[in-house]
């Protein structure tokens, strides 16, 4: 083996283990192929995803609201069976709501002065 075989093989070897230019360009356009490919995907499905959080929002509210609206007719169902059984009840509210009062009976009233 002469000077110049040995000299070309350290060569060849260098050119194996590093890659050159084109090989290191390839990479990276690789690298920001998927990138691109993810990005796309991720815009494609963004729209869907906002819509789906939008519609996740709205379904709390309802669900807030239709919370409320249960106990206002639990409340009012409340007041019906009251008025239907509890005599008692039904008189205070014949008192307070409508003015009314028994026989002999005398109502005072204090009113707080406005300011």
């Amino acid at each position: 083996m002469n000077f110049y075989e040995e000299d070309d093989f350290v060569v060849k070897r260098r050119r194996r283990n590093e890659p050159d230019f084109w090989h290191r360009l390839n990479r990276v356009i690789g690298v920001l192929v998927l990138f691109g490919f993810f990005l796309g995907v991720g815009a494609m499905f963004y729209p869907v995803w906002q819509k789906q959080q939008d519609m996740r929002s709205r379904l709390a509210s309802l669900e807030d609201e239709h919370t409320i609206k249960i106990a206002h007719l639990q409340s009012k169902q409340r007041d019906i069976e009251l008025l239907r059984h509890d005599r008692e009840y039904l008189e205070t509210i014949a008192r307070d709501r409508l003015n009314l009062m028994k026989s002999g009976e005398t109502i005072f009233r204090v009113e707080m002065p406005r300011s």
